[in-house]
């Protein structure tokens, strides 16, 4: 049986082959393969920390596990605990991102309760993640730099609730003898040592349980009308 001949290209089919647009990559900019690598970065240290904590840290093992030199980490971060900050911040965000979409449509003491409700859905991030994020809380006692950054995830939280529950005093369904900034330092405060528990001991912490527990104390205890329980 004989070779089947290849059918021959019209004068018009050529045309059109030619017309036929080339997909061309585009360059990355130099902005974007540096915040590319800062990305894979942070997201090395936290693997790291969650493996051996703020201290089992160094920023040429973060650089190595990013698929990067040892030393690029340094170019970019000036000191392991700016490294820290920085993963820290970029979890914190995430958290942030994570509850503005779940407060949609909410108002007064709903709203409330639903940026609670947005706390005990962290681990949605990953445990790495989470072990990563409570390590860095807990040791920036021992560390200035770290210190600063951690207090100001406290502040801002701290002001969140406050705001909110402000606003749901306002509207009259919390409580008006509520002092907003003393309750959203206790919220705060609760929230975080719960989900330390959790990432300390994810099968021996009940963290559904503890959440509906939580929410329907906050609700009843704050609530300008009595909530039946």
């Amino acid at each position: 049986m004989g070779a089947v001949p290849r059918k021959a290209i019209g004068a018009g089919e050529a045309v059109i082959a030619a017309a036929e647009p080339v997909a061309i990559r585009r360059r990355r900019t130099q902005a974007e393969r540096r915040a590319e690598a800062e990305s894979r970065m942070l997201s090395a240290a936290a693997e790291i920390v969650a493996e051996k904590g703020v201290d089992g840290l160094t920023l040429a093992e973060a650089g190595e596990r990013a698929g990067y030199s040892r030393g690029l980490a340094g170019h970019y971060f000036r000191s392991k605990d700016e490294l820290l900050a920085a993963m820290a911040e970029a979890i914190h965000d995430e958290f942030t991102q994570q509850r503005r979409e779940r407060l949609r449509g909410t108002s007064g003491l709903a709203r409330l309760v639903a940026t609670i409700d947005a706390s005990f859905a962290r681990p949605a991030v990953g445990l790495t993640k989470m072990r990563a994020y409570i390590a860095v809380l807990m040791g920036a006692a021992h560390k200035p730099a770290l210190a600063e950054a951690v207090a100001t995830f406290n502040r801002d939280s701290a002001t969140e609730f406050g705001r909110l529950i402000a606003s749901a005093i306002e509207a009259g369904e919390i409580r008006p003898d509520i002092d907003a900034r003393t309750q959203a330092l206790i919220l705060s405060a609760a929230l975080r040592g719960i989900m330390a528990q959790w990432v300390l001991d994810p099968e021996g912490v009940d963290l559904a349980g503890i959440r509906a527990e939580f929410l329907g104390l906050v609700s009843r205890s704050l609530a300008a009308t009595p909530i039946p329980t």
